[in-house]
């Protein structure tokens, strides 16, 4: 049987799902060229915020007080003195310098390392997300591309050592497909923006007006990437990807964060590039080459080898990558991506079935909102002559 338009059509969008997967694979594997570290650690300051017991994990606790023996600025943000997180920071390390207060900004997360931000007096600051264990030697060469057209540096977090396989998958999230793509656009000269460290110098922070520039769109880490762009500076991701140990995760904690990132990530100019996600994935792909393949007359043996040699190609893609990093990728973590993939369109389903963006306590998405509403207010009420 000849191909019909249907068949082509099919061929055309699985063969454009796997020339995505391969290409991105092949843009991100490879670090870019490395630059000998121009700072030493005395010349950073680490804000390192903290919310609860979970936050201060010893390991974690144990590398910030590395950092600071060996001359780092480590500033631990609480928001109250009782918060859960002291209590285990002060037995491990006593002398901690622990920044407590918080603001009222629709971000939780802001509101906690704003004092820390404003504190921070080395040359260099350091953001970091909680949990994520660095080593003197990998704060310096994470810094390494900060340059007088370089204002700020990401260094994305590898997620290591799962416990369960909820937390597997999450690692399958974390590094088998953010990197990934990040990692493809950042060499292609994209702008890109994601947690683990934001590293910038003071005076480009307090250029971007410090805190300020963390806080002009629901996401911190894509306010400070446009706040920064905007200077008229570069932005790129580092060669150095610190680790963050997952340990056991459920996986109704790993769905919500990932629902959640899915909500926030709609809310930015990039929502486009979300929706589209699903329909390069390997599930869509796949569904059309097999569709392709039946309306050419196919039989269902061919197809299910068709399904099979896709499955194993797409998988054989993301492994390249991973290892091209330095990131683990052996069969537990092949059927983590592939539980990542099938649910690819039944998370962007949950995520546009909502507004709520859950963090910790506080609907992030319900304060970006009533921002975004008062600030419409007061610039009708100063431009009809009724200023607040």
């Amino acid at each position: 049987m000849e191909p019909g338009i249907l068949a082509w059509l099919g061929f055309g969008w699985w063969s454009l799902g796997s020339a995505i997967q391969w290409t991105s694979a092949a843009l991100g594997r490879s670090p870019r060229q490395n630059l000998a570290a121009s700072h030493s650690p005395r010349e950073f300051s680490i804000v390192a915020p903290m919310a609860g017991a979970d936050d201060a994990a010893a390991d974690y606790v144990q590398a910030l007080r590395r950092l600071a023996e060996a001359g780092a600025e480590v500033l631990i943000c609480v928001a109250r003195a009782d918060d859960a997180a002291v209590a285990p920071t002060r037995r491990i390390w006593a002398e901690a310098q622990i920044l407590v207060g918080a603001d009222d900004t629709f971000n939780p997360k802001m509101n906690n390392v704003r004092k820390g931000l404003e504190a921070a007096s080395r040359n260099v600051v350091a953001l970091c997300d909680a949990g994520i264990q660095l080593s003197p030697e990998e704060l310096t060469r994470a810094a390494a591309p900060l340059s007088a057209g370089v204002g700020l540096v990401l260094a994305l977090k590898a997620a290591d050592a799962p416990r369960s396989f909820a937390a597997e998958i999450e690692r399958a999230y974390i590094d088998g497909h953010q990197a990934k793509f990040l990692f493809a656009a950042d060499r292609l000269g994209l702008a890109v923006a994601s947690g683990g460290v934001t590293l910038l110098t003071r005076d480009t922070l307090q250029r971007i007006g410090n805190w300020r520039g963390f806080n002009r769109w629901i996401a911190d880490d894509y306010s400070v990437v446009r706040s920064v762009r905007e200077l008229g500076l570069s932005t790129r991701l580092g060669a150095v990807m610190p680790r963050l140990p997952l340990g056991e995760r459920s996986w109704s904690t790993v769905w919500r964060r990932q629902v959640r990132w899915a909500r926030t990530r709609l809310r930015l100019p990039v929502w486009p590039l979300v929706l589209w996600e699903p329909a390069i994935g390997w599930a869509a792909t796949g569904a059309a080459g097999a569709a392709a393949l039946f309306c050419s007359g196919a039989n269902l043996a061919m197809v299910a080898v068709a399904v099979a040699l896709h499955t194993g190609g797409w998988l054989l893609a993301e492994k390249w990558f991973m290892t091209g990093r330095g990131l683990s990728f052996g069969m537990r973590g092949a059927a983590a991506a592939l539980v990542r993939e099938a649910l690819a369109p039944v998370l962007i389903a949950s995520a546009l079935s909502g507004r709520a963006i859950h963090w910790r306590g506080t609907d992030l998405g319900g304060q970006w909102r009533d921002r975004q509403g008062s600030a419409e207010e007061s610039s009708k009420k100063t431009v009809s002559g009724k200023p607040t």
